[in-house]
């Protein structure tokens, strides 16, 4: 049986840049490293929420990003 060993976590903020010529919604990502694997979901969401004002563009999402290896 194949065991995940969680190594590297990642916080994404999606912007909302704007709309294209064909009307078309323009996202662009600011992805933050080295995050503690150990954080939490809503930790990581309030982080993200107090850094929002701070950006040029308003957030649409808050991603998580996880990097695992596996071992079998």
């Amino acid at each position: 049986m194949a065991t995940a060993t969680l190594n590297n976590t990642q916080l994404r903020m999606v912007l909302d840049v704007g709309v294209d010529a064909k009307g078309k919604t323009i996202f662009r990502n600011k992805n933050f490293n080295n995050i503690k694997v150990e954080a939490s979901t809503d930790a990581l969401f309030t982080v993200a929420a107090a850094l929002a004002p701070l950006q040029q563009h308003s957030m649409f999402a808050v991603e998580r990003n996880d990097s695992s290896d596996l071992l079998g």
